[in-house]
């Protein structure tokens, strides 16, 4: 599974240098008039919000999994109704109510 995420995040660490080298290339050609720039930037940031968030989403993920898998040993669980501290997991507002 670790393999598995690492692959993952290096794979989209390449889109997200695939996209500030496009960026690059896209406003650095003089043949480009200045008209298709402004109308390919709105693409491009989109482009570069997605992927950096889901690049930084993965490595946050995979350093949460690690901190937790660090605390918690191999034979111990997490019991459905738990929360990771082993202690019985909080209702949200709606699930209260919903049971009233």
């Amino acid at each position: 599974m670790k393999d598995l995420k690492n692959t993952e995040i290096k794979r989209w660490r390449l889109y997200a240098l695939l996209v500030t080298v496009l960026g690059i290339i896209l406003f650095s050609l003089p043949w480009i008039t200045t008209t298709y720039k402004i109308a390919l930037t709105v693409p491009l940031y989109a482009m570069f919000v997605y992927v950096y968030y889901k690049y930084l989403s993965l490595k946050k993920e995979t350093q949460a999994a690690a901190a937790v898998k660090e605390n918690k040993p191999d034979g111990q669980k997490i019991l459905p109704g738990m929360n990771t501290a082993g202690k019985p997991a909080q209702k949200g507002k709606a699930a209260v109510k919903k049971d009233r």
